[in-house]
């Protein structure tokens, strides 16, 4: 048996040889002249990928990541991991770009990919100038425009609304189901979402919350869900093709425009469309709780809450009304998918609260009296969420954030 040979790292320093010797495959850089008409410097932040931004003439940047054969945070001894998931980020990009070129939005809510390279697993594209990430326009501003949220609902409904097991055939299903099992990523996804912090995290460290056989329970649906074990199961919401990791760390915004574009569907499956609506409002429920607990003098409180729980009841009105354009879609099953949403939604904001999901920004607060409160509340909305949301849905979870006002 033979093993995958390991492409060679780039650096900011090889990065442009590699570039100038390609760009016969990449359009943007047809006019380049010179090997040193182009730099590159490290993009710092992500975790898993090598990430850079190369300048040329003319105003010219363009986005440059390569996925070696392990998380690259940890180095090349650390956590291994396939760069296939290279390969999936591509396939689920041109599947969401035959979904959104009927309306002609291919390019909307997407970036433009300029190459990409199989054999060393790197992905060419656009740089999104005058964009910045939205946990961090979420945590520092403590504003979200409708418009920003109304898109991101839009693109979550459009796409799962075409990929639903009830809107398309048996053997698109099937295809779906194979092409996006991607199980080495689910996989990192099943212990580090749903496993970790429950058996990890001290007694202190989730004050606030009370790991009992109901909520553990339910912790369990959510795993299987999102293993894809869920189909047999009566009143089960269906399957998508998800980004599988969706959080506000993976969208991409322009405030000054309310332009949108989503990034890194390398964990994209097809799973539970509550996953990826979940991801995304977990992140605007741990935005709600960090400003609720906030002294930033130059931000007000409470009308950061309000914009954050507004945008989230946006996210979730422009996603239903997106899912409901497709008429084998009912609002019994978008009402169940709300459920679910609010499910995987407080997986996420457990987990990334009690400080297993790397180094967002949520919560990271100098003083620990303040942090501790914080991590508490936000224990507080998963407690009462988990078992409650199948009473209380998406409703619930909306008033949670009403009462973080107060």
């Amino acid at each position: 048996m033979t093993t995958k040979e390991a492409a060679p790292i780039l650096t900011a320093d090889s990065l442009p040889a590699y570039l100038f010797q390609n760009k016969s495959n990449i359009s943007v850089l047809s006019d380049i002249e010179n090997e040193s008409d182009l730099t590159a410097s490290t993009i710092a932040g992500g975790n898993v990928n090598y990430a850079f931004q190369v300048k040329g003439p003319k105003n010219l940047t363009i986005f440059v990541k390569q996925a070696p054969e392990f998380v690259a945070i940890f180095g090349p001894d650390g956590f291994p991991l396939t760069s296939e998931r290279m390969q999936k980020e591509i396939d689920v990009y041109n599947e969401w770009k035959d979904i959104l070129k009927e309306s002609g939005d291919e390019t909307t809510f997407l970036p433009e990919i300029y190459m990409f390279d199989r054999m060393n697993m790197v992905v060419v594209m656009q740089f999104f100038d005058g964009f910045h990430l939205l946990d961090d326009v979420l945590v520092k501003t403590g504003v979200v425009s409708e418009k920003i949220s109304t898109g991101l609902g839009e693109f979550m409904g459009r796409v799962h609304g075409k990929t639903h097991t009830s809107t398309v055939s048996p053997e698109r299903a099937s295809f779906l189901t194979n092409s996006f099992e991607n199980r080495a990523m689910r996989d990192v996804q099943l212990e580090f979402v749903f496993t970790k912090c429950y058996k990890e995290a001290t007694d202190e460290q989730r004050a606030g919350l009370i790991l009992d056989e109901a909520f553990m329970n339910e912790v369990e649906v959510l795993k299987n869900a999102y293993d894809g074990k869920n189909l047999e199961l009566e009143n089960n919401c269906g399957h998508v093709l998800n980004h599988g990791d969706l959080h506000p760390g993976s969208v991409m915004v322009d405030t000054s425009k309310d332009s949108v574009k989503v990034i890194d569907p390398e964990f994209c499956v097809y799973g539970p469309p509550g996953l990826d609506v979940g991801s995304l409002l977990s992140g605007f429920v741990l935005a709600a709780v960090h400003h609720a607990h906030n002294d930033d003098k130059d931000i007000d409180s409470k009308k950061a809450v309000m914009s954050i729980k507004d945008g989230a009841a946006a996210v979730w009105k422009s996603y239903q009304e997106a899912m409901l354009q497709n008429e084998s879609i009912s609002s019994e099953l978008v009402d169940q998918i709300g459920v679910e949403t609010v499910g995987f939604t407080v997986a996420e904001v457990c987990r990334t609260a009690l400080g297993f999901a790397g180094g967002r920004l949520w919560l990271q607060f100098e003083d620990p009296s303040t942090k501790a409160a914080a991590i508490k509340t936000a224990m507080g909305i998963v407690q009462r969420c988990m078992v409650g949301r199948h009473e209380g849905g998406m409703d619930l979870l909306l008033k949670e954030l009403d009462a973080l006002k107060a």
